[in-house]
């Protein structure tokens, strides 16, 4: 089978091949947890479980201090101290993870008034895994930049299985509430970040040191890069925060169940970027920009033509898969499938700036993007409520790629037309798929016979 083929190649293709497999089968856990949990609790139900869930995730991404991407450009720039460099980082991630708990304990209080005591409570209690969280980015960085990335897809999809089956034995032994659900999400990246520490201690045990050599290199590219990682998280979350602070559950419920729907485009871009930046590294700046420049239109191809089929398809799916009271979440899907078509490719880009070690103009667009998304936010939400924060996201987005795009003008001379597919690239692709399916068929034919 030509797809096996695919996956089975021992390049970046193949590699790019076995995320995407893995993506889509991690995209199709957290559907059918997201369709079980939505059915079962409602919009107030599944709000107040997101905001539970929701804190640990945003506050270890807001302390990365850049360590993931960091872990990815030192090792592969000095893969003889990768040894040292990884611990350095899981000595760092444990210091800085365990501070965001104590900060989280402040912040949370002021941040979700319009919810229960027992569901402030609940989330206070949650923060336990944070420092979990921020390890297991480190962990999958390092088997990235090892380019141990069938076990960097297990290792993403494991938890996911545990929720799944954690949420059934829920709904079978009818206890599924808010609360417990919130533990079905939390609980299995513990044992799988652990089991990682341990696994990378056995490889490097000749090798087990601290230092601080190791310590300033990661620091020198991650604090150049923490900007990006910390506009990018706020980017990603500052929707959901605002939301939870201005509505009630009920609106996050609804909001939450169409960004994680419209979140699926993502597959293709972020299956191609956890290989793009690793093999973009290791080039040279022109080779690196003109790298970037074909993944963008290729990944740009895919990610649109999805994106129409899901706007065709949501009206009757989504009430159909989440239940009638999800119904009012349609039109602010449609507007972040859009939304997500712009930000595939924006962040494509992005990645280019990374690769050549020129962090720091990321860092400056994304705290650009986040004050302009903040304001919109701000001024449209009480105006317009879920639907408002779809467009602020979306407007925004477009802020963003407009500002790439001057700025690969203006340092690297690309003109517009450089972004836009070329005939062969799309007949390519069109072919490749031809050619994909015409050999299925030719092997099913030579089974029945």
């Amino acid at each position: 089978m030509a797809v096996m083929q695919i996956i089975r190649r021992n390049d970046s293709l193949g590699h790019i091949a076995r995320i995407f497999a893995s993506n889509v089968f991690i995209l199709v856990l957290s559907t059918l947890t997201g369709i079980m949990i939505a059915r079962f609790l409602g919009p107030v139900g599944r709000g107040e479980q997101a905001v539970m869930i929701m804190w640990p995730q945003v506050l270890s991404c807001l302390v990365t201090l850049g360590l993931p991407s960091s872990v990815i450009y030192c090792i592969k720039k000095n893969e003889s101290d990768q040894a040292s460099l990884y611990f350095s980082a899981i000595a760092i991630g444990a210091v800085i993870g365990s501070l965001a708990v104590v900060a989280g304990l402040f912040v949370i209080p002021s941040r979700m008034e319009e919810y229960s005591p027992a569901v402030i409570e609940f989330a206070k209690w949650a923060l336990i895994v944070t420092p979990f969280s921020l390890l297991g980015l480190v962990n999958n960085a390092a088997l990235q930049a090892r380019d141990e990335f069938t076990l960097f897809n297990t290792v993403r999809y494991v938890p996911n299985i545990m929720t799944l089956l954690f949420l059934s034995i829920l709904v079978f032994t009818n206890h599924v509430n808010p609360f417990l659900t919130s533990l079905a999400y939390l609980t299995p990246q513990i044992p799988v970040t652990l089991w990682l520490i341990v696994r990378m201690s056995v490889i490097y045990r000749a090798n087990w040191k601290v230092n601080a050599q190791s310590i300033r290199t990661l620091a020198g590219y991650g604090v150049r890069s923490y900007g990006t990682d910390l506009a990018g998280t706020m980017s990603y979350y500052i929707d959901q925060i605002i939301v939870v602070s201005l509505l009630m559950p009920q609106s996050l419920g609804l909001y939450v169940v169409a960004l994680s729907l419209s979140k699926i485009l993502n597959t293709v871009q972020v299956s191609v970027v956890s290989v793009f930046f690793p093999e973009a590294s290791r080039l040279e700046k022109q080779s690196a920009i003109e790298y970037t420049l074909k993944v963008f239109r290729l990944t740009s191809i895919i990610t649109l033509a999805l994106a129409l089929l899901a706007l065709l398809l949501s009206p009757y799916a989504l009430p159909l898969l989440y239940g009638a009271s999800f119904a009012k979440a349609v039109p602010v899907l449609e507007i972040l499938l859009l939304q997500v078509v712009i930000a595939s490719g924006a962040d494509t880009l992005s990645q280019g700036y990374m690769a050549i070690g020129k962090p720091g103009r990321i860092t400056l667009l994304q705290f650009g993007t986040l004050a302009a998304n903040a304001a919109l936010l701000l001024l449209l939400v009480p105006l317009m409520e879920i639907e408002g924060a779809a467009i602020s996201l979306l407007l925004s987005t477009v802020l963003k790629l407009a500002a790439l795009i001057w700025m690969y003008k203006r340092e690297h001379s690309i003109g517009f037309n450089r972004y836009i597919p070329s005939k062969s690239e799309v007949s390519g692709l069109w072919k490749k798929a031809i050619r994909s399916r015409t050999t299925k068929e030719h092997e099913r034919y030579a089974e029945a016979d």
